[in-house]
């Protein structure tokens, strides 16, 4: 028997994705041939998308690559490429003349493919370094079937032997599992994660046997272009103002949201607030348009001068809070918010005595407002309180901006987010 020092050390050749700097950070400097990798995630958040970025980089540095899709069509894996490649910059297009697309019925068929049409000199995909199969379940791959996951081994460990790369796609499950034989996980190398934050994507790797794991999230962000790294990775906490009706000094709302480490289970952390109400908020937060709010943790905080009980009233600026630190959005200090916020997403007025309260404190506070956004049913009645007769109207002094629900607020303060 060899002792350890007589044991060469093989080193693996690797596949350089030279235009996927972010990939290097998560899976290593580089593929590794014969590596069988696992991207997962839901469907719709961008593994095809990802899959077609890795090919056809490849595939511009001359090496030969392979697409086999089994849930859509070839028309559709074109539009995709064409939409990376070929929309912008025609030029583009001939990175493409190393890619090569073949669809099978099942996964049965895949030790047969390898062995007809990808290692024989004279077959056509000869030379092939790396082969994607999108995705295992359009394959027929399920907990319990037994034969195709065999024939999928099988194929892995052939392609293993003979240097070729392996990407399979896969699916998760509604409880967010990666679907399929429990077995899969531990066959693979390594398995990258890919999770939905609105525009952003967090992908961890919570395996990799050439390199280390990827628990806390690299944040990516999905354009036209397709996935790059989002400038946002580091959750940003927000402070918006907001008044109580009590006293001479601001309400703060403070929140932090945060992507947790991967395996790790949300959280909420909102001290000295009414819990049902905080969990009121953020329910209300999952019913906007492209915000997905899902499995995702909150630290809130509001400060209320005076020690006083929560008003309803400070509903908005927490929700303003929550949204600019998940969106990476900053909101100008000189802005105050007002206003509870209800199940249908509608901002409600506040009662008369805490208009007068409000409009005596936008006079008398030595921190100048610029601008409140509260209901549109009091923005006119705040506009007209004079609080005596040698002060000005409110509105002569302050923009008041009347908005009806939480997706006119959103519009108002970041159009930019907006899509057309």
């Amino acid at each position: 028997m060899p002792k350890i020092n007589d044991v060469s050390d093989e080193e693996k050749r690797g596949l350089s994705i030279k235009n996927l700097p972010w990939l290097k950070k998560a899976v290593g400097p580089e593929l590794v041939e014969g590596g069988i990798y696992l991207l997962a995630g839901e469907p719709g958040i961008g593994k095809t998308t990802l899959t077609i970025q890795i090919l056809g980089d490849l595939s511009a540095q001359g090496l030969k690559v392979l697409y086999i899709p089994t849930e859509q069509s070839l028309s559709d894996i074109k539009r995709v490429s064409d939409r990376l490649f070929g929309k912008k910059d025609k030029s583009k297009s001939s990175n493409l003349e190393n890619l090569f697309v073949d669809t099978i019925d099942d996964l049965s068929m895949l030790p047969w493919l390898l062995n007809k049409k990808i290692l024989p000199r004279d077959s056509e995909y000869f030379g092939c370094r790396l082969v994607a199969i999108d995705s295992l379940q359009g394959g027929g791959l399920s907990t319990s079937a037994g034969s195709k996951f065999k024939s999928l081994l099988e194929f892995a460990e052939t392609a293993k032997a003979t240097g070729i790369t392996c990407l399979f796609i896969n699916h998760v499950t509604k409880s967010g599992e990666i679907a399929g034989p429990k077995a899969l996980e531990h066959a693979v190398d390594c398995v990258i994660y890919i999770r939905r934050a609105l525009r952003l994507r967090p992908l961890f790797v919570p395996k990799n046997r050439f390199g280390p794991s990827v628990l806390d999230p690299l944040v990516l962000i999905m354009d036209e272009d397709g996935l790059k790294e989002s400038p946002h990775t580091v959750a940003e906490a927000s402070t918006i103002l907001g008044y109580s009706g009590i006293g001479d000094e601001f309400a703060e709302a403070q929140a932090s949201v945060t992507i947790p480490r991967y395996g790790s289970r949300p959280g909420l952390s909102a001290p000295f607030l009414p819990g049902k109400k905080i969990q009121q908020l953020i329910k209300v937060l999952s019913t906007l348009k492209d915000i997905d709010v899902v499995d995702l943790s909150y630290d809130i905080s509001c400060y209320i001068p005076g020690r006083h009980g929560y008003n309803a009233v400070l509903d908005l600026p927490i929700i303003v809070a929550l949204l600019s630190s998940y969106l990476h959005q900053p909101v100008d200090r000189n802005i105050l918010f007002v206003g509870e916020v209800d199940l249908t997403k509608q901002i409600r007025p506040p009662e008369k005595t805490y208009l007068a309260a409000l409009a005596e404190f936008l006079c008398e506070s030595k921190a100048k407002i610029k601008t409140v956004y509260i209901s549109d049913k009091a923005s006119d009645d705040l506009k007209r309180i004079k609080p005596n007769e040698i002060k000005p109207r409110i509105g002569d002094i302050v923009d008041v901006r009347g908005v009806p629900e939480l997706d006119n607020l959103i519009a108002a303060l970041w159009p930019n987010l907006i899509r057309n």
